[in-house]
């Protein structure tokens, strides 16, 4: 419920400034799903049906003006339930983007937004609304995260970008101690159809862990036609009171093809 009053509180004020200049946008978007249980293994669950929603979002997209804009959106899951089992939204992004900051492309972004792992995956995966990419499906990165981030060309024409966030390695939670989470990433672009990105982050924990390290590249070509990438991450995590380290490796390759101006596989 403070979420929500919070979204709602910003949204008004959103509301009072775009009567000065009309520069807010406010939409939805949601996942639904029917769901019928042929056959299990347990003979009393077959049969089982029910239609639910994986997803629902509310969004408020605002412009303050041509160096200023952000965006807050609150979400609610399947799973993001109360004690009672009644929907609990919670606050999906809450950012203000300062655009040129330190020149031109250059920008920062404060607040709860996406950290510079696994977006440019996302985009050429194309299929968020039904599976999550590599590392975000193994947690081994959170989608959102709570700080500072800069991003903007290192070369003429954008065909290099760096991303960097220091944050609080909570997600979309509240903080809880005082170790933060170091993310930097590299964008290579040569063309419209290659990308390439390396990156890697640092958190610090103060419970069994002491620190963790990610190590990620991912290269993927689009085009009208089809579209197939590669990524992969090595996950260090250095133990208290031990020499010993916890390594975690994963590679996801992916394809999607247009069969049809309406039909993807």
């Amino acid at each position: 419920m403070r979420h929500l009053v919070i979204f709602l509180v910003l949204s008004l004020c959103c509301t009072y400034a775009a009567k000065a200049q009309p520069a807010v946008e406010v939409s939805g978007l949601g996942y639904l799903d029917y769901a019928y249980l042929l056959a299990s293994p347990d003979d009393a669950e077959e049969g089982e049906n029910g239609f639910g929603y994986r997803r629902l979002y509310l969004t408020t997209d605002f412009e303050i003006s041509d160096r200023f804009d952000g965006r807050i959106r609150l979400e609610v899951r399947d799973n993001s339930t109360t004690e009672q089992g009644r929907p609990a939204p919670f606050v999906k992004d809450a950012f203000l983007r300062w655009r040129d900051l330190i020149g031109e492309g250059h920008h920062a972004v404060f607040g709860v937004s996406p950290p510079p792992v696994f977006r440019v995956s996302e985009r050429v995966w194309g299929y968020r609304s039904l599976e999550a990419t590599l590392m975000d499906r193994t947690g081994v990165a959170p989608s959102r995260d709570l700080g500072v981030a800069l991003g903007g060309p290192l070369a003429a024409g954008g065909t290099v970008r760096y991303g960097l966030m220091v944050a609080n390695n909570s997600g979309v939670r509240a903080e809880t101690d005082r170790f933060k989470r170091v993310y930097g990433q590299f964008t290579y672009a040569p063309s419209d159809r290659l990308t390439f990105t390396l990156g890697a982050d640092y958190a610090g924990y103060g419970d069994e862990r002491t620190g963790a390290v990610n190590l990620n590249a991912f290269a993927g070509y689009a085009t009208e036609a089809f579209r197939v990438g590669a990524e992969g991450f090595v996950l260090q995590t250095e133990l208290a009171g031990t020499d010993a380290t916890d390594d975690v490796a994963g590679v996801s390759v992916f394809a999607a093809a247009r069969l049809a101006e309406a039909w993807e596989a």
